[in-house]
């Protein structure tokens, strides 16, 4: 049987899998994109973590173009997306069905075959330059050079690349989101004004609630009506088009490995049990909740971190406080330093200057070891636990995506080897296409 051949397998379609599947493309690679979800847009749309973290906003301008910038305004374009337009530190929540539905058309413009709603059975790395993928079907695909997008760096085991896992062996924890309404935006507005705005654009009114409430969880706690390991509300931000509903991350599930199916099951149970909670929690507790209900559970759970690769170069939390700069950058963050902490109620925060950023190395996306023709994208590159928890937000992840996908197209079209690719050229095509590299 002929095993249908590509310049480039992306594996994963969230963020970082859409920016390296059109950066690919579009720098004239045959690409397939590799998607176990039948959807794309990733903790985005199927975990409805469906918002912007301002990575790509510096208080003062935008750091983050490309494949991300264009997307940013196809949602735009449609009134699914509540802009920051001061250019500010708030929150852009999103549509999710637009998303993915934007996700899908900017990949099919570029000329990317996908393949959703397939799980990958195995892959075989055959010679230097050439991996086959097969489904649990029985089919295969083979390629030249591979993105590992998953964040999970799932082919690292595979392809004897290098890696860690969480930090210090710890990982963060994992929540559960959620859709609830409708809220009474007017009774919220009454006793809550800061956490209600206007949407310049669409006139809709804006819900942003993030690392508040309190004393409203620890009344419920101390009342017995509460057990969700969190000391607040991290955030809840309303739909566009729909702004009475509300997307609710309000929960912690504590494991040891989220690459464990078992584990992962475990704590999706767990945490449909807090989402029950929340949504007394809020019903009581939270103006304008009273006769909110849950209206959708999203499709999977949401993960923080799982494997990062050892790369040529480990970003650390003193450069990204630092906002050090590199040479070969081939993205910019601006987000805070997260970190859930993975055995407490506590989140580490820790904002960067207004107006600085720190740049992520090309590097950082290539492993130190292993199979020569795979680069990794998103969450899972080189970098520690607080470097990571502040670049693994969309924005950033789908910037670096984009980079990892140049680059296997260049090393496709040479031999297949990655680290033979001059970082340089990389960077010339980023900028030609829009990137934001200075």
């Amino acid at each position: 049987m002929t095993v249908p051949a590509f310049d480039t397998i992306v594996l994963g379609g969230g963020p970082a899998g859409v920016g390296a599947a059109v950066g690919a493309a579009r720098a004239g690679a045959s690409v397939a994109l590799i998607e176990h979800h039948p959807v794309l847009g990733g903790m985005g749309t199927v975990a409805l973590v469906n918002n912007f973290c301002p990575a790509h906003l510096d208080g003062s301008r935008l750091i983050i173009g490309g494949v991300f910038a264009e997307l940013r305004q196809r949602l735009a374009r449609r009134n699914a997306i509540f802009l920051s337009r001061d250019h500010g530190y708030a929150m852009e929540p999103y549509d999710p069905r637009a998303m993915e539905e934007e996700c899908a058309a900017i990949c099919r413009e570029a000329g990317v075959e996908l393949f959703l709603g397939r799980r990958m059975g195995s892959v075989t790395f055959r010679s230097p330059d050439r991996a086959e993928f097969a489904f649990e079907d029985g089919t295969a695909l083979s390629a030249r050079t591979v993105v590992d997008a998953t964040g999970d760096a799932v082919l690292a085991p595979l392809a004897d690349t290098p890696f860690r896992m969480g930090g210090q062996g710890r990982m963060m924890p994992l929540t559960f989101c959620y859709k609830i309404g409708p809220v009474d935006i007017a009774a919220l507005q009454r006793e809550w004004p800061w956490a209600v705005g206007v949407d310049a654009a669409s006139g809709e009114p804006t819900i942003c609630m993030a690392g508040c409430a309190h004393e409203q969880v620890a009344a419920a706690q101390a009342a017995g009506k509460l057990s969700i390991p969190v000391k607040g509300i991290a955030a809840v931000l309303n739909i566009p088009g729909e702004p009475d509903h509300v997307t609710v991350n309000f929960g912690r599930v504590f494991v040891d490995d989220a690459t464990d199916p078992r584990q992962v099951a475990a704590a999706e149970a767990q945490g449909r049990r807090q989402i029950a909670e929340g949504e007394a929690f809020f019903r009581k507790y939270i103006p304008g909740f009273a006769r909110a209900r849950v209206v959708e559970i999203a499709r999977q759970i949401g993960v923080r971190e799982t494997r990062r690769i050892v790369g040529l170069y480990t970003l650390t939390e003193e450069d990204v406080l630092g906002c050090r700069q590199f040479g070969d950058a081939i993205a910019q963050c601006c987000y805070a330093i997260d970190v859930h902490d993975p055995s407490s109620t506590g989140t580490r925060l820790i904002e960067l200057p207004r107006g600085n950023h720190f740049d992520i190395p090309w590097r950082c996306l290539v492993p130190a070891g292993g199979a020569p023709n795979v680069i990794y994208a998103g969450r899972c590159i080189s970098a520690d636990q607080a470097a990571m928890s502040s670049f693994r937000v969309s924005p950033s992840v789908m910037a670096i995506g984009e980079a990892a996908g140049v680059t296997a197209a260049l090393a496709s079209s040479n031999g297949g080897e990655i680290r033979a690719v001059d970082p340089e050229a990389v960077r010339h095509r980023l900028r030609t296409t829009g990137g934001i590299l200075d």
